[in-house]
């Protein structure tokens, strides 16, 4: 496996190593700070600072703290903008972003320095003394997250996997050891090897201990199985889509909500039986937006969105299925007229002393339900649709009341099992993504509002309506900063 290091464009940002309180104070408190490398990581409770940071990492505002999963749906012909909208995320929502976007470079150097971290960590350990099954903890969850990232980086800034020529099309730079160079990007096809050979190295790690817990914060060997489930879907790699998928639905420390209040809670509360890995959010993390912000946005009193689900994900939902109440709510706004706003984002309790909120949730990474769905998926791609049918079946008994299996087969099946991947994850930021890894394209249809017309802006011509699959926008821009500073990295064709 080739190793390269950072860019030198991210030295301001990934010098520093995040340093925090006890793992135990991980859900009360963060502090972060500054220091060199080398005086970060000595000793085994360093250790487990350090890899505070990393979690730290990931509710970035860059990543999953928000604008990583709301800019893959902004994207999409899920949501549409209202006249009069703030024009927050409106670069991703008109496909008009360039290289030089703020939140493009925030989700780059996001994933890079949640990477740098793990990798301080990994690199450190081998000098560092303490219980053998405490090391390959705190080792596995860094390599873990350190796959997590890469992944995130391949699938936003490098093609599809089934749709390129992975062997020789750009990924992204691979990060095995800090350092300051210029390294060039790995092929698609080596990135993806590498986090394989990550996850596979972390799952080895966590193995035996005690981190298979419904509702973690933590990653854990689930965690692994899930993560190398979604890369084989993504890569059409089914066979081995379906054994990770079978490790986690056969894993005894997850279950699927069969009810509309346990559902609910998943989604208001943060808690589960369903959720593998989520990403910790505590009171003192807030800047004031997150995920469900643009989506819902009381804040001020009444809602006052920017976007609305389109009316064809409204009509997806049938007569009995308890999603919708849950993730939809019709509410009067502060323009005066009605809709069913996105809900899933409700704002935790824990966060807020009243209903006035900014839409603040933990971010669920990996849930069970995407297990059936993937294992679903590939024994259809399969054809074997007697065995897909039953992972359908068996989710949507668990989300629909007096629920009457249905006999697909061959295509319907195939198509039944998209749009059930919809439904569960709709607002997610698994969508786009979704798209893109089956080169489809959309077009969105404007609202007609009984009182107010037209409420979509879909941009300053028609012709955004329409997104074909071949539109290089599929592929975000690498940073400009990282085009100036690294003579060896190449950009993107379009940009």
């Amino acid at each position: 496996m080739k190793s390269v290091v950072i860019v030198r464009t991210m030295i301001s940002v990934l010098l520093a190593a995040v340093i925090l309180t006890s793992c135990e104070d991980f859900l009360e408190k963060d502090r972060p700070d500054s220091v060199v490398k080398d005086e970060a990581i000595k000793n085994l409770e360093d250790a487990r600072v350090a890899l505070n940071g990393v979690y730290s990492g990931f509710k970035s505002t860059g990543y999953y703290g928000r604008y990583f999963v709301v800019h893959a749906d902004v994207l999409t012909d899920e949501l549409q903008s209202v006249i009069g909208y703030t024009n927050q995320l409106g670069e991703f929502y008109k496909w008009s972003f360039l290289s030089d976007n703020g939140e493009i470079t925030s989700a780059w150097s996001a994933m890079y320095a949640v990477i740098v971290r793990a990798c301080n960590i990994i690199d450190a350990l081998p000098g560092i003394e303490g219980e053998v099954s405490e090391l390959n903890r705190i080792e596995g969850q860094a390599r873990l997250a350190r796959a997590l990232a890469h992944f995130d980086l391949v699938k936003a800034f490098a093609k599809a996997y089934l749709h390129s020529d992975p062997v020789n099309d750009p990924g992204v730079p691979i990060i095995e050891h800090f350092s300051v160079s210029e390294p060039d990007r790995n092929t698609i096809e080596e990135v993806y090897a590498f986090i394989q050979d990550e996850a596979e190295s972390a799952r080895r790690l966590l193995s035996g201990s005690t981190g298979d817990q419904a509702g973690s914060v933590f990653l854990s060997a689930a965690a692994a199985d899930a993560l190398m489930a979604r890369v084989c879907l993504y890569m059409g790699d089914y066979d081995n889509a379906i054994t990770y998928a079978t490790r986690v639905i056969d894993n005894n420390s997850y279950s699927l909500a069969r009810d509309s209040s346990t559902y609910a809670r998943m989604f208001l509360n943060d808690e589960g039986s369903e959720i593998i890995f989520k990403v910790g959010l505590t009171r003192s993390d807030f800047n004031g937006r997150y995920i469900g912000y643009n989506y819902y946005n009381n804040s001020q009193g009444l809602p006052n969105p920017d976007y609305i689900p389109a009316r064809w994900i409204l009509d997806l939902f049938g007569e009995n299925d308890y999603r919708y109440d849950i993730v939809f709510k019709n509410e009067n706004t502060t323009n005066g007229w009605s809709w069913p706003l996105v809900f899933k984002y409700p704002g935790n309790p824990l966060f807020y002393s009243s209903d006035i909120t900014t839409n603040a949730n933990m971010y669920k990474v990996f849930r069970l339900s995407e297990m059936y769905l993937i294992r679903a998926e590939a024994f259809a791609e399969m054809g074997l649709d007697n065995i897909a049918l039953t992972d359908y079946n068996t989710l949507r008994s668990a989300r629909i009341e007096d629920y009457t299996s249905q006999q697909l087969s061959g295509q319907a099946l195939k198509d039944a099992i998209w749009e059930e991947r919809i439904r569960e994850f709709c607002f997610e930021g698994h969508y786009f993504w979704d798209l893109k890894r089956n080169g489809k394209g959309f077009r969105r249809e404007p609202i007609i509002h009984p009182e107010e017309g037209t409420i979509t802006n879909p941009g300053p011509n028609q012709n955004e309506l329409q997104v074909d699959p071949d539109h290089f926008r599929w592929i975000w821009p690498i940073p400009d900063a990282e085009l100036r500073a690294n003579s060896n990295i190449t950009p993107n064709p379009g940009y």
